[in-house]
């Protein structure tokens, strides 16, 4: 499928690809009327037509089937002149307004433009068609500037009286803030669902300009005056507790405050939509039993989705509450008494303990909110007397209890590991050793002591 503009003149073709598609049926039914004229190649192939009163469209199919080409050639043409639409009115909106120099709306302006242009060619006309052996059918279609001006003037008309609608309570008065956002950021939307919105000039919001622009302004004025305070009701939790955070949100302009949609967010992916009560004050209890042990920070802001209204381009302010989760105390005690010869390893034990990841900090036998007791389980082989080279072999394991309040969570019997040394004490060490290595393995023991701490 070609076009004289791409073939002879190599313009170019905006949206071209986007509208082809749809017109092909116009397309089909228009070369079903008369046959391609053929003999000398027409004045249109030859010198693009130049008419200030017409929209003008010219393409062409070669693919050896005349059926299927005069069809192709009819859309080709459309595209064309699509493009040339296309590409007039996004030079229109791209000087109209504020909004549009800013390239906030570009890809909404260019598919909104492309879905106009193809909803409104029902009044195109095929001036010729043309097909020659060896460069197939081509056709030249126009459609008059004034029947497309009539056609976007009716759409400009109906898309100012929906947004009038909407902004007509909000210039009034005696709607409460957030309502009034809510139905800036519904006109907002609305304007944006059609190319003229941006080009729609109204006054009734106060200014006389392009009315996206007013609408704009009047939700920045808005966004910038709003303030959030926020608190937690407790600076510092437990790991595992809740926290409530309490607050207002208010607007500096005067006027019922409303209820106002916010989004607090936190660390690990926190997110969590509340509303104020008509007060504008809230009290949330945050899903903390996941939080990290340390210092955590909230953020608390408008949720501006919420009314319809992006999150870039406009002034937002936010409040922020921090929050200090404090790690379980968990005392370690370590009992050596089956071999003292184990007692250096108490801080490879402690090792293992904080190498889990858990939220704990170790602490000293009474000082903790839960208690593990680890205890050695020793087991030494007799030596062999045929071998006077036979190394010393002992088998060490341990008994791991988790207790809370004087009451037995959790105990558990770990298989020992057997190994062998000069003496009974290196075989006893080396045995340690390499149990607590098996230990830092097993993922089974690791989910077991998170689950019976509550953690």
């Amino acid at each position: 499928m070609m076009t004289l503009t791409s073939i002879l003149w190599n313009r170019r073709l905006v949206f071209s690809a986007a509208v082809s598609a749809p017109v092909l049926a116009l397309a089909v039914l228009a070369g079903c009327v008369t046959a391609p004229k053929t003999g000398d190649v027409p004045d249109w192939l030859s010198v693009y037509p130049n008419n200030p009163d017409w929209y003008i469209g010219i393409g062409g199919s070669d693919t050896g089937n005349q059926a299927d080409d005069r069809a192709a050639a009819a859309a080709a043409a459309r595209a064309d002149l699509a493009a040339q639409i296309s590409t007039a009115i996004a030079s229109e909106l791209d000087v109209s307004s504020g909004a549009s120099s800013q390239g906030f709306f570009e890809e909404s302006v260019k598919s909104t433009v492309t879905e106009s242009v193809e909803e409104n060619l029902k009044s195109v006309e095929t001036v010729d068609t043309w097909f020659s052996a060896d460069r197939g059918v081509w056709a030249y279609v126009r459609l008059s500037k004034d029947v497309w001006a009539s056609i976007i003037e009716g759409e400009r008309a109906d898309l100012a009286e929906r947004v009038r609608g909407i902004l007509e309570p909000v210039a009034e008065g005696g709607m409460n803030l957030p309502a009034e956002t809510a139905a800036l950021g519904r006109a907002r939307k609305i304007l944006l669902s059609s190319p003229w919105g941006l080009s729609l000039r109204d006054d009734i919001l106060g200014s006389s300009g392009f009315l996206i622009d007013s609408v704009d302004s009047a939700i920045s004025e808005r966004m910038g005056s709003l303030s959030i305070r926020a608190l937690t009701s407790s600076r510092r939790i437990s790991y595992g507790t809740q926290a409530v955070l309490v607050g207002d949100a208010s607007f500096g302009a005067s006027g019922e405050i409303g209820s106002i949609p916010l989004v607090i967010t936190g660390p690990a992916g926190m997110k969590v939509m509340i509303t104020t009560d008509p007060e504008g004050s809230f009290k949330v209890t945050l899903p903390t039993e996941k939080l990290p042990p340390g210092a955590v920070r909230f953020e608390i802001a408008p949720d501006l989705s919420a009314w319809g209204i992006p999150d870039a381009g406009f002034p937002t302010s936010s409040g922020s509450a921090e929050l200090l989760v404090a790690p379980v105390l968990l005392a370690v005690s370590v009992d050596s008494s089956a071999s003292p010869d184990l007692r250096s390893m108490d801080g490879s034990v402690g090792d293992w303990i904080s190498g889990l990841e858990l939220p704990v900090e170790t602490v000293s036998p009474g000082n903790g909110e839960a208690d593990l007791r680890f205890s050695w389980t020793v087991f030494d082989f007799p030596r062999s007397e045929k071998f006077a080279n036979a190394p010393y072999m002992a088998k060490v394991g341990a008994v791991l209890t988790v207790s809370r309040g004087g009451n037995v969570l959790f105990i558990r019997n770990i298989d020992p590991v057997k190994d062998g040394g000069l003496d009974y004490e290196q075989a006893r060490v080396r045995s340690a050793e390499a149990f607590l290595n098996a230990l830092a393995e097993n993922e089974t023991l690791t989910a077991e002591l998170t689950e019976a701490l509550g953690l």
